[in-house]
């Protein structure tokens, strides 16, 4: 009973994760795993995928429970291979959801941006002609990935080993709450607008349109991991990404204004390289700040609960040689 009570805790203080964020992971594996059993879609990973975080894991265990434990690499380590495996999570929760084949809410989603004055169309043909600010937009959609891998690495290097923990979880609840209502609100996007006659558009849209119709007809069961696309548009997940970076940085002033100006240009990519609409990007943003809270109250509450586990652990055993000597 004794090794069940401490073994868990003490791997996880030595790997620098959180317990809300190893539930938050198995819960997103386990559903991810369930959605796949009941839609028959699977997102197929080579064996040899799997060996990258699982040797990672590995490593940060060893490193974190040493005579001289590495609590910054074991961090780093432990936070970058949760990343890894929460990615095929990720695609395996999309792509199953968008199975279900609820109605499209396009022409909602459209309604939405028109009542705030935003015509994706009018926007887009706007931007035809501009190529240097096209390319930056397009390097800053690009960041999507290098940040979500590297943000939790480059804050434990910088000390900041909570606050990337913090980042790993709200990253996985918010993953789940916007595959959530991606099955409830489907949507193509705003690349589903562009018919033959707005052939002259630069942006296409980064979803698998192709992709996405043969998920919600039935006809698409199998993919492989390298060959999935984003096929979440509402809400967008590259804004939601660009407000957690944002916000797990805001402490560290001195990268702070670069971080925001690097995600206020990646979140204006969701338009135009993504082609989400409008209320697809505040959606994001919204859910993303939702999910960076949560996961700083539970990690809050863990530490509280941990710290009276110990008191609790201490203080028998400092009552004890009072209890013997009377």
């Amino acid at each position: 009973m004794l090794f069940r009570r401490t073994f868990p805790a003490r791997m996880v203080e030595a790997v620098g994760l959180s317990p809300p964020t190893c539930v938050l992971l198995l819960l997103s594996v386990a559903a991810a795993f369930c959605i796949q059993s009941l839609t028959g879609v699977w997102v197929r990973i080579p064996i040899s995928q799997w060996l990258v975080p699982i040797s990672m894991m590995a490593g940060a265990v060893y490193f974190g429970t040493r005579t001289i434990p590495w609590p910054r690499f074991s961090a780093a380590l432990a936070l970058a291979s949760v990343m890894i495996i929460q990615l095929p999570a990720t695609c395996a929760l999309g792509y199953g959801v968008q199975s279900f084949g609820l109605p499209l809410r396009d022409d909602f989603f459209v309604s939405i941006d028109r009542a705030f004055g935003f015509d994706w169309m009018n926007f887009q043909s706007a931007m035809v002609g501009r190529s240097g600010l096209i390319e930056v937009l397009g390097w800053a959609y690009d960041a999507f990935f290098p940040q979500l891998g590297f943000a939790p690495v480059i804050l434990v290097a910088l000390g900041e080993v909570r606050r990337s923990d913090r980042f790993v979880s709200s990253f996985i609840l918010c993953v789940m709450i916007m595959v959530a209502v991606s099955a409830l609100l489907p949507a193509e996007g705003a690349a589903s607008l562009v018919g033959p006659d707005k052939v002259h558009l630069l942006f296409q849209g980064a979803t698998p349109l192709t992709e996405l119709r043969a998920l919600r007809d039935g006809t698409l069961r199998a993919v492989w991991l390298d060959e999935v696309g984003p096929v979440i548009s509402f809400p967008s997940l590259h804004c939601a990404v660009a407000y957690l970076v944002t916000a797990a940085f805001w402490s560290l002033k001195r990268l702070r204004w670069a971080v925001v100006l690097l995600n206020t240009v990646m979140a204006a990519s969701a338009v135009t390289h993504g082609a989400h609409y409008a209320c697809d990007c505040v959606a994001g943003l919204l859910v993303a700040a939702a999910a960076f809270h949560a996961a700083g109250r539970l990690g809050a509450w863990s530490e509280r609960m941990s710290a009276r586990m110990r008191s609790a652990a201490v203080l028998p055993s400092a009552l004890a040689p009072t209890a013997l000597m009377s």
